[in-house]
């Protein structure tokens, strides 16, 4: 019997989802290999990667014998991270400026009677196109609400609409 001790390794992240943003890879769930050579492949586990990502003892070794390495790259990725943080809360807020989280909790989520929605949105809905869109649309919500109401009776009429008029 041999053994073999190596010394270095190439880390492959597998990456599971996809999410690019300014080149680098945000989607969640990855799996890491480690290549000793062309015939030695290994899972994270070797370097202590768990399932749960707890820092083992073993991971903690790993991650400060390679802190040069992982410091070299971490500057652009916190960059890149920030900016897509900045990018999302300006989009939350262009969004927010034109619909209100209400009214898409009280219209889209839970449709509820709408009696008293456009008077209600009217009131609460900053954005004047929104406004006005309610105000000369009254009748549509009310009529996807009726909709909505005969459909939600049981199981058979709402397969019955998703097969015959959907």
């Amino acid at each position: 019997m041999t053994s073999t001790h190596f010394q270095n390794a190439v880390l492959h992240i597998k990456r599971q989802g996809q999410l690019t943003w300014q080149e680098l890879n945000l989607g969640s769930g990855f799996q890491v290999e480690l290549n000793y050579s062309k015939d030695v492949t290994v899972t994270g586990e070797v370097i202590g990667l768990t399932k749960h990502f707890d820092l083992s003892p073993p991971l903690a070794r790993f991650l400060e014998l390679n802190k040069p390495l992982i410091d070299e790259g971490l500057y652009e990725i916190e960059e890149k991270l920030s900016s897509y943080r900045r990018h999302h809360r300006k989009e939350c807020s262009w969004k927010r400026r034109v619909l209100s989280y209400r009214f898409l909790t009280f219209v889209y989520d839970q449709p509820r009677d709408p009696s008293g929605l456009v008077q209600s949105s009217i009131e609460n809905e900053l954005d004047p196109r929104v406004r006005r869109l309610l105000k000369d649309n009254g009748a549509v919500f009310k009529s996807a609400y009726n909709r909505l109401a005969a459909v939600s009776t049981s199981e058979v009429a709402t397969w019955w609409y998703i097969f015959w008029v959907g």
